[in-house]
């Protein structure tokens, strides 16, 4: 393999890693799609978009030279896949923005946080470690958002949200202007979140109301 830019590692190997090895082939010479690590054996020696399963995730500490990114969609197995990660060593994990996106200087993005194709970031955003903005999503200003949150395609987020760790929001939904969204919660595909919204909870509709609690989301362990 000719090697072009730095040597990346995706963790996992479903749909959303396909879509990663494209988000990162289009950053030019910046990354190279080197392999992917995932735990279902029956992709082992298989090979998803030209790249290579190689292994299970706990074979990461053999490709030191690498960086790595978890293309997990869910923000509670993403953080379980980082735990067991960081308890074998120090991995370096990639941050990735697809060229097409829209952003301001006053975007800052934690270690392991994708940004995909065609989303625009404003302004005084600030988003955490190993987050993920999907296809197609804007988030407006002064906008912070915690560590391992997933924003699905074509979410609006409006300036002045706050949103905790672990934070899940489902495809095309809203968030108006002035929210916060408690770590833990998933906001269902299509809702408009007008209030605020309690850790761990799972909301839905228009307006979003709370149907049910979740399992807590927790950092402390990490």
């Amino acid at each position: 393999m000719i090697m072009s830019g730095q040597k990346l590692i995706i963790i996992g190997g479903g749909g959303f890693a396909r879509e990663v090895i494209w988000l990162a082939r289009d950053c030019g010479e910046i990354w190279t799609p080197y392999a992917i690590l995932d735990d279902n054996l029956s992709t082992h020696g298989q090979s998803f978009c030209d790249v290579p399963v190689i292994g299970a995730i706990d074979s990461w500490h053999e490709y030191m030279d690498a960086y790595f990114v978890v293309a997990v969609g869910s923000p509670r197995t993403r953080r379980k896949i980082v735990k067991r990660m960081a308890a074998n060593g120090t991995p370096r994990f990639a941050t990735l923005v697809h060229p097409s996106v829209m952003k301001s200087r006053y975007v800052s993005l934690g270690e392991g946080s994708i940004v995909c194709a065609g989303c625009i970031l404003t302004t005084q955003v600030s988003i955490g470690k190993h987050a993920i903005v999907n296809l197609a999503s804007t988030i407006g200003h002064d906008v912070s958002m915690g560590d391992f949150c997933t924003i699905a395609p074509q979410v609006a987020i409006s300036g002045n949200v706050s949103l905790g760790d672990g934070v899940e929001v489902g495809t095309c939904a809203t968030v108006i202007q002035g929210n916060k969204l408690g770590d833990g919660c998933f906001v269902g595909a299509g809702a408009v979140v007008s209030k605020e919204v309690a850790p761990n909870s799972l909301v839905v509709g228009t307006p979003a109301r709370h149907v049910k609690s979740l399992d807590a989301f927790t950092l402390k362990e990490l």
